[in-house]
Order: structure tokens, then sequence, then C-alpha cells
């Protein structure tokens, strides 16, 4: 139910049901239906969306751009939105979009972040990257709130919540995904358990797999608490 909400709140914000289905790894006609309300009708927080309109032929379309519908547009596509719909939407020609998306048209513009620094180069359409996946999960392992990594990232919650815990890029196994807390996840073991599992792996060479098996959490935990054990303590 809270991934239909999370979906429709990214629909509504412009991002496409393809690539969304894509990033929380489900099917595009499933998503469709959930969002736009043909399935799970009932959750009504938000509602079910309506399709985007065409913009109004008999109304005058704006050909102008400034650098802060440029700077908008870039985000928007980044987050997942195409550049069909952020036409249809701002009753822009396709091509003007595109251009200015891909650097054709405005190359003098550079994305900012709220605090006024360049923000990170990302290809555009390309939500995560694997060293993003990688430095979210080890923040996360180390008590990094989901919520701070989505506003560090200007990501989506249910983007970030999906990639550290491995609903996505699953394939990418180092660092292995964070399980959910309560769930065998990082706060499964006291002190002194880490202390132990920790000691074992050293004298005995056991897998991430036997350990997990031992103390009664992931392979994952395992591997992220003898990761911490090897980083030098900070005052």
């Amino acid at each position: 139910m809270e991934l239909v909400r999370d979906a429709r709140r990214q629909v509504q914000d412009g991002v496409s049901v393809d690539h969304l289905a894509r990033a929380i790894g489900v099917s595009s006609r499933a998503l469709s239906k959930a969002v736009y309300g043909a399935t799970w009708s009932r959750v009504d927080d938000p509602p079910p969306l309506s399709r985007p309109e065409p913009a109004d032929p008999d109304q005058p379309s704006p050909t102008v751009l400034n650098e802060d519908d440029v700077r908008r547009l870039r985000r928007e596509h980044a987050g997942g939105a195409t550049v069909r719909y952020l036409a249809t939407r701002s009753g822009l020609p396709y091509n003007t979009v595109h251009d200015a998306i891909r650097g054709v048209t405005w190359a003098h513009v550079d994305e900012e972040r709220a605090d006024g620094s360049a923000a990170e180069a990302r290809r555009p359409g390309v939500l995560l990257t694997a060293a993003m996946v990688g430095e979210m999960r080890r923040a996360h392992a180390d008590g990094a709130s989901l919520r701070s990594l989505a506003d560090k990232f200007q990501l989506k919650y249910a983007t970030v919540r999906a990639a550290v815990q491995g609903a996505t890029w699953r394939h990418l196994t180092d660092p292995p995904p964070v399980p959910a807390s309560g769930r065998g996840g990082r706060h499964a073991l006291t002190s002194a358990q880490e202390v132990d599992l920790v000691q074992m792996r050293e004298k005995s060479g056991a897998t991430y797999a036997q350990l997990g098996a031992a103390f009664g959490v992931s392979e994952a935990t395992a591997w992220h608490v003898c990761e911490r054990s090897r980083r030098p303590a900070t005052d």
C-alpha cells in the first residue's frame, strides 16, 4: 500500500511510470494500473491520478525558456520524467525541451543545488550509479537515515530505500544490501555479539553466510559488522 502511495506521488511529480517500474522492479503494466486506479482504487491518499492531457491547441504555447526553467526540466528528467511528458505538461515543442535538457541549447546553464554549489554530474535519465548505491549502503549501515540520504542525493525516499535494501540493484553485492531493521537488520546484534561474530570470522574464516546463520542475522548484516570492525575508531 505504501509503495502505491509513493508511486502516485512520484508520477505526480513527473517521473514516468516506465522509469519508476524499472527502478522498483515491477512491471510497467501493473504499476500503471495502480497509479491510475485500475487496481488499488481504495487507496485515496493520494487518490488515483488522471493521465496528463495534451496542451490546449487553441492556447498560445510559450516557446521561451529561462535558466530556472531549464534547470527544473533537467532535474525532473534526471529524476525519471520523459522528454515527451515534460513537453506535453509545459505546452512546449518536443525539440525545444529535448535540446534544452541535452545541452544542445542552454549549454552555459549548470545545475546548482539549493546551497549554491554545483551538483554532481549525472547522465540525463540515469537515476543512480553503482558508486552512489555503494555510498548510500555504507552510510546507512553506519547509521544515516534513508530520509537524510534521499535529501543528500536529491532522490525520492522510495528510490533510496529500494536501492539500499536490495529491492533494486540486487546485482551489486559489494557492499551488499542493508536489511530493514527489525527483520534481521543492522540493529539485531548487541555489541558483545558483534565482537563474537568478528572473532569467529578471524579465527575460523567462516563465510558471511555461515556467520549469519550462527548469529541469526542476514549475510549482509554479518558483512557490515565485520566491515565496521576494520575501520579505525574515531573520537
